[in-house]
C-alpha cells in the first residue's frame, strides 16, 4: 500500500467524518435497529493510523534498485560490509597535504596530479568526478574561488599591488611652471606629419 499525500489524507478525513455524521443521523432517526456496517469503522481506523504515521520525503525505499534477471532486487557489493578504504589513507589528508606542499589555491585537476604524485591509490572508478563531487566537503579544504580550493591556515595571494617608495620624489626641487597661456617663448617642436 502506497502512502497517500497530506492532500488526499485531508480528503478522506472529511469523508470520513462526515459519512460518520450521517450514520449519527440515520441512527438517531432509525433508533436502535441499525448497526453500523464494520467497512466505514474500519476504513476510519485506517485513515487515522495513517494520518499518525511520519511521511517520508523523497522517493519510497527501494524504488531506485536494479532487478536482477529473475526479477528480484539486486543486492550491493557492499551490502553488509564496510565501504573499501584506499591502500594510501584517506582523501582529506592527503588533498591536505597536496594543498600545503604548493602553498597556493589549486585547480581540482592540479590537486589530482599532486595526488598521483604522492601514489594516492583510488578505489573509485573514475577518480576526477570523485574529486570534484568531494572535494567541496573535505576537512581542512576551503573554496577561495572559481575552481579554486585552498587548505586552512594558507592565505590566498592574490594580485600584490606594487609599493611606491616615497624616497624616489623629491619634495624640495621648485615644481615645474606651466607656461601655457603665456607670452614666453617657448621652442618650436618640429612637424611630424
Amino acid at each position: 500500500m502506497s502512502i497517500p499525500d497530506s492532500v488526499t489524507l485531508k480528503k478522506a478525513m472529511k469523508i470520513a467524518s462526515k459519512i460518520e455524521r450521517l450514520q449519527q443521523k440515520l441512527h438517531e432517526l432509525l433508533g436502535d435497529t441499525l448497526e453500523l456496517p464494520p467497512a466505514t469503522v474500519i476504513m476510519k481506523n485506517q485513515l487515522l493510523e495513517a494520518a499518525q504515521t511520519p511521511r517520508r520525503r523523497g522517493r519510497p525505499p527501494g524504488s531506485g534498485r536494479k532487478l536482477s534477471a529473475d526479477g528480484t532486487p539486486s543486492t550491493s557489493k557492499l551490502a553488509g560490509r564496510p565501504r573499501p578504504t584506499s591502500p594510501s589513507g584517506p582523501l582529506a589528508p592527503a588533498v591536505v597535504r597536496v594543498l600545503h606542499r604548493y602553498n597556493r589555491p589549486m585547480k581540482v585537476t592540479e590537486i589530482l596530479i599532486g595526488l598521483e604524485q604522492d601514489n594516492y591509490i583510488w578505489t573509485a572508478k573514475n577518480p576526477k568526478q570523485t574529486l570534484y563531487v568531494r572535494i567541496g566537503k573535505l576537512a581542512g579544504v576551503n573554496k577561495t574561488g572559481e575552481g579554486l580550493y585552498v587548505a586552512d591556515g594558507i592565505i590566498p595571494m592574490g594580485i600584490v599591488p606594487e609599493v611606491v617608495s616615497t624616497s624616489s620624489v623629491d619634495h624640495t626641487a621648485p615644481a615645474p611652471v606651466s607656461t601655457f597661456g603665456t607670452d614666453a617663448a617657448a621652442p618650436a617642436a618640429p612637424a611630424s606629419y
